[in-house]
């Protein structure tokens, strides 16, 4: 029964191995800018391979380097054979601790158009810069209901996934990291369920944001 059991654990670590196409490669490519549009050179990007999301899996630190005097960098490193989750982590706080916040995206293969994928330009904001916003939810009636919460405006968006399916359960997000000195654009959408016709009412607030973290009372 333990050599089973051995066997299993076994099987299963070398099930969990990434694979990767040895003749394939792909090349990553961007730019670092501040909120002036100033280059940041001399910033850590790494690239990391994810496993699958098992219990034994794994995940490789394929690809690493850092911007140049313009702010920009390119890597290239093999192919996963798999749809495997491929994290780009910029500016990495572990790594190299400074003034500026960390950006992460999580990609997946289709990002890639002819083997390339381009981020163009990324701000990385200074932490000072950023703040937050909280919002307090204040339902009025048992029979409203709050979709499609979304801010606009000066975000530092600590991680990215372009490959994210839109959220369909009742969940609403309340609390973001904005940037401080500027006015956010709230936009959100009423369903009354008081009549026999549902209805939907689309609003819009201006928030000014201030050098303090702002708590908004959102009253539906």
């Amino acid at each position: 029964m333990k050599k089973i059991l051995l066997f299993c654990f076994l099987l299963c670590l070398i099930s969990c191995e990434i694979q990767y196409d040895g003749e394939t490669k792909i090349v990553l490519t961007g730019k670092l800018i501040d909120e002036n549009g100033n280059s940041l050179p001399n910033k850590d990007i790494e690239v990391t391979i994810n496993g699958g999301g098992t219990l034994f899996s794994n995940s490789d630190l394929i690809s690493f380097g850092k911007s140049n005097q313009d702010g920009s960098f390119s890597l290239i490193f093999p192919t996963p054979k798999n749809d495997n989750e491929i994290s780009i982590s910029i500016n990495n706080q572990i790594n190299q601790a400074n003034e500026f916040q960390e950006k992460e995206f999580s990609v997946k293969k289709i990002n890639f158009k002819n083997y390339k994928l381009d981020l163009n330009k990324i701000t990385l904001y200074k932490k000072e810069s950023i703040t937050n916003l909280n919002l307090v939810l204040n339902r009025t009636s048992t029979n409203t209901r709050l979709e499609n919460i979304k801010i606009e405006g000066k975000l530092p968006e600590f991680w990215i996934n372009p490959n994210l399916l839109p959220d369909n359960s009742d969940y609403v997000e309340t609390f973001y990291n904005v940037i401080k000195n500027q006015n956010i654009t709230l936009k959100y959408t009423i369903i009354d369920y008081s009549n026999s016709t549902i209805t939907s009412k689309e609003e819009t607030v201006i928030i000014p944001i201030n050098d303090t973290p702002v708590t908004y009372n959102l009253t539906y």
